[in-house]
């Protein structure tokens, strides 16, 4: 168990959460990430409802941005912040559109692991490029 991926893992469900639908397309997506990428290698993915419904229990809590954020922060270094950001980045592309909300948990992820601009738009434009339907 791996608190990294972990915490990789409320990063999406945070940006899947941003417009208080997590669709069956952002949960294909999430499960499609967490089977597929290295960083998620020797994650059990039995384990993927367990973390996600801990993560959604957390958001509706009172100030469950604010603890889901520092959960985020607590687990995954800064030296994950890009990927962290960009597996966001693919939970809300995958969807086709952003919405301001989406927005708003991505300029959060930015600050949270101090990414400069150029970066994000580079993750945010790869991520469109990735998920763009004929």
């Amino acid at each position: 168990m791996s608190a990294l991926q972990d915490g990789l893992i409320w990063t999406m469900v945070l940006a899947s959460a941003a417009d208080r639908d997590f669709s069956k397309t952002e949960i294909d997506t999430l499960r499609d990430l967490v089977e597929h990428l290295p960083v998620f290698r020797g994650f059990k993915i039995d384990r993927l409802p367990k973390v996600t419904e801990a993560c959604a229990s957390t958001l509706i809590a009172d100030g469950g941005v604010d603890k889901v954020a520092a959960f985020i922060r607590k687990t995954v270094s800064r030296r994950f912040g890009e990927t962290a950001y960009a597996l966001a980045c693919d939970l809300i592309a995958s969807e086709g559109q952003v919405r301001d909300t989406e927005i708003g948990v991505l300029d959060l992820l930015a600050e949270l692991f101090d990414l400069d601009s150029l970066t994000c738009a580079a993750l945010e434009t790869a991520a469109r490029a990735r998920y763009a339907k004929p």
